[in-house]
């Protein structure tokens, strides 16, 4: 045999070993990453979400009975509201004030009071409210989808998103005044 061939062929064999053993080292290390990091701590004061109000593009309102579209095709300008019904019930359209009738601090900037443990959620917190999505202007990829639960005598709201779960200080009259639709939310 040539002895290029013999030596590049050594080579060849030296880097095809190489490549796997960086391969398997890498995922094993992957592995053990994950399994020796512990989830995140929410703390009380934790923003969960916090987004510039005027950038807020479109905010979506979900529950069993309704469904609240709000969106605006430039920054700081009025939210074009539609509101459809489980029910049948004929949809609202209107158009609100850029800060969505007072709402919009609310639910762009959304903070921790504390951490529930993911299987606690719906057991602390038995009520559905609904899921809420908000998009921005500035970041593309928008965050995941919220989904509000509140106690059996609705003095507590929770969230969870991206798998964890938290108390948060969100007044139920704000989830209230959203299912309110255009009427509730053409007043001041």
């Amino acid at each position: 045999m040539n002895p290029a061939i013999k030596r590049y062929g050594l080579f060849g064999l030296v880097f095809v070993v190489g490549l796997f053993s960086g391969v398997g080292l890498t995922e094993l290390g992957k592995n053990d990453l994950v399994a020796a990091s512990p989830d995140r701590e929410i703390v009380a004061g934790t923003e969960i979400i916090s987004i510039l109000d005027d950038e807020v593009m479109s905010l979506t309102y979900r529950t069993n009975a309704l469904t609240l579209t709000a969106q605006r095709s430039k920054p700081a300008d009025r939210f074009a509201v539609q509101v459809t019904f489980a029910n049948g019930r004929k949809p609202q359209q209107c158009l609100v004030s850029p800060d969505l009738a007072g709402l919009l601090p609310t639910f762009s900037n959304i903070v921790a009071k504390r951490q529930i443990q993911s299987q606690r959620f719906e057991a602390e917190f038995p009520q559905i409210l609904g899921i809420l999505e908000i998009k921005d202007r500035i970041v593309a990829e928008a965050p995941p989808a919220m989904v509000f639960r509140t106690t059996e005598k609705r003095s507590a709201i929770a969230a969870s998103y991206d798998g964890y779960a938290a108390e948060v200080g969100t007044s139920i009259n704000a989830f209230v005044k959203l299912e309110g639709g255009c009427e509730a939310l053409a007043q001041r």
